[in-house]
């Protein structure tokens, strides 16, 4: 059938892990059209420097959007809603062969009912966790996507028993760990500690001087300790490093202190992963990053006590990393709100150091949980979502038609 949409593909990403699977999947789906003889796409949205890299155009950024909590997202409210007006519109006058979203499902979720409406084809790459959220999301899903592609597999069989077109593709930062691993040789430096504060301004001011205050009491117990703060390429280097200099000073240690024992370096997360002999990650995607390269870690997290209130009202899972979801177990210890303080860091730290049964039982569950991705995540998205695409290659009318007789066969 002969196209009549010329608006390229759309796609919107919220912050960093957002724009790393972002990159990957245009990446993969420039590839699979490559492999069609179908003339080159343009891809364009709300893009950070990965996706920029991969040639994404950034109506609006990914730096502009990444926060998180009820009360930063207040406070951030005019900038989101800003950008908000901004993509519907050129989606509005550019008329794209689809709208591709990713995760960031306060932002998302709107607006896929928005474009949905407007007669879009609508992919939801990395779904919200609509499991965890009770039935609301799951609804929006099934109502206004004609595909899901999921990258974790317990979430997945969880939205095809709800009714959404939903298809498992593995994990795309799966396979993007495997090709690292076989293109750098990694050697685990003794006692280096990996202080992973997450990709969020809002996560490194609430948890960079947790993690601060951790490893100068590690290092009075351990006088080895190193340790490495990877910075994501959407966050200025200044803001951390000066929360981490603030927050050593207010315990009586200098910035030099701090720069002869921690090093920073800029986008070099999987650097640190792979040397790393243990690690404090922040809960989300690279909790699963640290578990492929075998490095032993707790998770950390913290929000504003009205989030925390609101989220334990909403939120109904026993887990909240995505390793220990994946098991249904808990492989790794995580440390919340008010557990999530120095002195717990430090003890299972000090655990996986001097108990080898312990570390060896953790690193046997990693095993499990990295065996139940496919490799070729990325693509396997591509190819479904192409799929999609030609299906809903038709006019309005028929095009909605067409969804809920889907909707309807579920």
């Amino acid at each position: 059938m002969q196209s009549n949409l010329n608006g390229g593909i759309c796609i919107i990403a919220g912050e960093a892990s957002g724009d790393a699977q972002g990159a990957l999947l245009v990446k993969a789906l420039k590839e699979e059209y490559k492999n069609k003889n179908v003339n080159e796409k343009t891809f364009w949205g709300s893009s950070g420097p990965l996706m920029r890299k991969e040639g994404v155009e950034d109506i609006i950024r990914v730096e502009d959007l990444a926060v998180f909590g009820l009360v930063e997202i207040i406070s951030h409210y005019p900038v989101i809603s800003a950008s908000y007006k901004k993509i519907l519109n050129e989606i509005k006058v550019r008329k794209p062969e689809a709208v591709i979203l990713i995760d960031y499902p306060g932002f998302n979720l709107k607006l896929l009912q928005d474009v949905y409406s407007l007669g879009n084809t609508v992919i939801y790459h990395i779904p919200p966790k609509a499991w965890s959220h009770g039935k609301r999301r799951t609804e929006l899903l099934k109502n206004y996507c004609h595909l899901v592609t999921s990258i974790l597999p317990f979430e997945t069989q969880f939205f095809k028993d709800n009714g959404v077109n939903t298809f498992f593709a593995g994990n795309p930062l799966k396979d993007n760990v495997d090709e690292y691993l076989c293109k750098n040789k990694t050697i685990k430096v003794p006692f280096k500690i990996g202080i992973l504060p997450g990709s969020r301004k809002s996560e490194i001011q609430k948890l960079l001087p947790i993690l601060i205050e951790s490893f100068i009491m590690l290092a009075e117990k351990e006088t080895k300790i190193t340790g490495a703060i990877p910075i994501a390429q959407t966050l200025d280097p200044h803001f951390v490093k000066n929360i981490a200099y603030k927050s050593a000073l207010n315990l009586g240690y200098t910035k030099e202190w701090i720069d002869q024992k921690i090093s920073f370096g800029i986008g070099n997360a999987y650097e640190v992963m792979s040397t790393s002999s243990y690690a404090w990650v922040c809960s989300g995607t690279a909790t699963l990053e640290t578990a492929f390269f075998n490095t032993p870690m707790c998770v950390i997290y913290k929000v504003s006590p009205i989030t925390a209130y609101i989220a334990k009202k909403l939120i109904f899972i026993k887990y909240v990393s995505l390793v220990n979801l994946t098991e249904n177990s808990e492989i790794i210890p995580e440390y919340l709100q008010e557990m999530a303080k120095p002195i717990n860091l430090v003890n299972h730290a000090l655990k996986v150091f001097h108990d080898k049964d312990y570390e060896n039982k953790m690193l046997i569950n990693f095993q499990k949980v990295q065996n139940v991705f496919p490799k070729n995540a990325a693509k396997n998205a591509a190819t479904e979502i192409i799929k999609c695409i030609d299906k809903y290659n038709v006019p309005n009318l028929n095009k909605f038609k067409y969804h809920r007789e889907n909707r309807t066969e579920k």
